[in-house]
């Protein structure tokens, strides 16, 4: 079993290829969703997950508020341009 940081960036840079094929899947609320893991870099691993902005209604308007769409709406909803 890996247990540091630095095997773990080891062993991810050496399987680069496989991984970046590989999807991982997390529960955010009461839903479980797939990410891909699109990047293997030497400081971090990237995760990926296109949400349709149809799905994003469709999931709030079904009462599912506390979902990752009812999250990506709610950033989209209270973001406002920084004034300069």
């Amino acid at each position: 079993m890996i247990d540091n940081s630095e095997d773990l960036k080891d062993k991810a840079l050496a399987c680069k290829p496989g991984l970046r094929s590989k999807f991982v899947n997390i529960t955010i609320g009461d839903e479980e969703y797939g990410f891909r893991i699109s990047g293997i870099g030497a400081k971090a691993v990237k995760l990926e997950k296109y949400v349709k902005y149809d799905d994003i209604i469709e999931a709030v308007s079904s009462g599912n508020d506390n979902g990752l769409e009812a999250m990506i709406k709610k950033i989209i909803e209270d973001y406002e341009e920084d004034e300069e």
